[in-house]
C-alpha cells in the first residue's frame, strides 16, 4: 500500500439511520423477578504473550499507520487487507460480534436482520428473522452458546447456536444499549425511555429498574458481576444493586456532566467508572464511595477555524485491562488520547486523523484498536503511544468493533454495507 499523507478530519457520525419507532405496549410478568445472588466474578488474565512480538505481528499485517484509506469524506483506493469479506447484509451494518470459539461472527444491519456466519469462510450459518427495524445489537453470551439480538424500536430475541433457532422474544421502548452478564445467561439492557431490564435466559425471570425520565444512553456491568452502571441523556451516572434492584450511586448535579453521557466503561478493580460526554469531557467516578475524582479534558485546543466547529464527543471511552493505571479516550473530533488514571494527566494525545466508533483493547497485551470513522482500524501500543498499525479494507465508516478471545482476529461492521474480518500473521 503507498505512503499517504496525514488524514483529514472526517467529521461526525453517520445519522442515517431510520428513525426510532415509537414505544410499543410492554409485554411480559413483572412480578417474577430474578435472583443472581450466587452468579460468580470471571476475571481472564493472560500474560504470557510478548509485546514486541504481538507488535511485529500487527505491524507486519497492517502494514504500518502512514497508510491513507479515505480522504475528504471519499472512497479512494483502498487496499482491502480483509481475510474474509461479508456482505449480505443491505444497507449499513450497525453491530458486530464474536464468538468465544472465534469461529463465529454475527451482524446486526439497517435491513432488520441479523446473520451468524462463519469467520474463516463467510458462509451463513443462520439468519435472524423477525425484527421491526435496524438490528443496531447483537452480542453472544460468554460461552459462546447463546446470541441476543436487537433493533432500534426494542425488539429483543435470543438464539440458540447449536440449533440455528429462537428460543426467547420481548418488547421494549426503543432500545439504546445491550450486553450480557460476564458469568451467566442473564441479559442487562437499557431503553430510551429511561428503563433498565434484566431477564434470565432463557426461563425469562426478569427485574426492572425505574426510570428517571431521561433516556438511559449506555450501560455497562461491574467486573464483580453484581452491579450495573448506566449513564443519562442529562449529564447523571447512576450506580445499580442487581440483586435488590436499588439505586446505589447517583452521580448529579455538580457531579454530574454538563452534557448527555456518550460512553461508559468500569475498571477491573470494581471501583472507578469512566463517562465520556458530548462536551469534550470525561468524568472519573468513585462507585464505592459515590465521589466525583476528576474530569479529563477531552478536546484538543484548536489550530484553525475548521477545528472550532470539530465534533469534540468523546465517543468511547475504555480502561487498560492489563494496565490498570491506563485509561483511553477517543473523540469524533480525531484524538485518542492514554490517560495516567492516578495522576488524571495525558500521557500521550494522538491526532488520527478522523473520527472513532469504537476502542477495543487486545486480551493479552496492552494494545488498542480504534474503529475509524474514515473506514480503516488503528491499533496502538497503549505505554509508547506509538501507533503499530492500520487494517483497511472498509470504503465507509467503521460503525462497531469486536476481538476474538485469543487476539488473532478483529470482526468490524460498516456503513459501507459489508463486515469484514482482519487476522494478524
Amino acid at each position: 500500500m503507498p505512503h499517504g499523507t496525514k488524514l483529514e478530519n472526517c467529521g461526525n457520525m453517520k445519522t442515517n439511520t431510520p428513525p426510532s419507532s415509537p414505544d410499543p405496549h410492554l409485554d411480559g410478568d413483572r412480578e417474577e423477578v430474578i435472583d443472581i445472588g450466587d452468579i460468580e466474578e470471571v476475571i481472564e488474565l493472560d500474560d504470557d504473550t510478548n509485546l514486541e512480538e504481538v507488535a511485529e505481528r500487527l505491524v507486519g499485517a497492517g502494514g504500518g499507520e502512514e497508510d491513507e484509506s479515505m480522504e475528504d469524506g471519499e472512497a479512494a483506493d483502498v487496499t482491502d487487507m480483509a481475510a474474509v469479506v461479508f456482505s449480505k447484509h443491505k444497507g449499513s451494518v450497525f453491530s458486530c460480534s464474536v464468538s468465544s470459539s472465534g469461529n463465529l461472527a454475527a451482524t446486526g444491519g439497517e435491513d432488520d436482520l441479523a446473520y451468524v456466519w462463519d469467520a474463516n469462510t463467510g458462509n451463513v450459518v443462520f439468519t435472524c428473522t423477525g425484527h421491526k427495524d435496524s438490528v443496531t445489537w447483537v452480542d453472544f453470551s460468554q460461552d459462546g452458546s447463546l446470541l441476543a439480538t436487537g433493533d432500534m424500536s426494542g425488539f429483543i430475541q435470543v438464539w440458540k447456536i447449536s440449533t440455528s433457532s429462537k428460543i426467547w422474544e420481548f418488547e421494549i421502548g426503543d432500545l439504546s444499549w445491550l450486553t450480557w452478564h460476564h458469568a451467566s445467561h442473564v441479559l442487562l439492557v437499557g431503553t430510551a425511555d429511561g428503563e433498565m431490564w434484566m431477564w434470565l435466559i432463557p426461563q425469562g425471570n426478569a427485574r426492572t429498574f425505574p426510570s428517571y425520565g431521561v433516556a438511559s444512553q449506555c450501560g455497562a456491568l461491574l467486573p464483580d458481576g453484581k452491579r450495573s452502571v448506566a449513564g443519562y441523556e442529562d449529564g447523571s451516572v447512576r450506580v445499580f444493586d442487581l440483586k435488590t434492584g436499588q439505586l446505589v450511586q447517583h452521580f448529579k448535579d455538580g457531579q454530574a456532566n454538563t452534557a448527555s453521557i456518550a460512553s461508559i466503561a468500569v475498571h477491573k478493580d470494581n471501583t472507578l467508572i469512566l463517562a465520556g460526554s458530548f462536551n469534550g469531557t470525561a468524568k472519573l467516578y468513585n462507585a464505592n464511595s459515590g465521589k466525583l475524582v476528576g474530569t479529563l479534558n477531552c478536546e484538543i485546543t484548536p489550530n484553525s477555524e475548521e477545528d472550532n466547529e470539530a465534533d469534540h464527543t468523546v465517543e468511547a471511552v475504555s480502561f487498560c485491562p492489563l494496565t490498570p493505571n491506563i485509561a483511553a479516550t477517543a473523540t469524533l473530533a480525531g484524538y485518542v488520547t492514554f490517560w495516567d488514571i492516578s495522576s488524571q494527566v495525558s500521557r500521550h494525545v494522538i491526532a488520527q486523523g478522523c473520527g472513532s466508533s469504537r476502542l477495543v483493547w487486545h486480551p493479552s497485551e496492552p494494545i488498542l484498536f480504534s474503529a475509524g470513522l474514515n473506514g480503516a482500524i488503528h491499533s496502538y501500543d497503549a505505554q509508547s503511544g506509538e501507533p503499530l498499525a492500520k487494517y483497511t479494507g472498509h470504503k465507509d465508516s467503521i460503525l462497531a468493533l469486536s476481538v476474538t478471545k485469543d487476539g488473532s482476529a478483529l470482526v468490524t461492521a460498516s456503513d459501507d454495507g459489508t463486515a469484514r474480518v482482519f487476522k494478524f500473521l
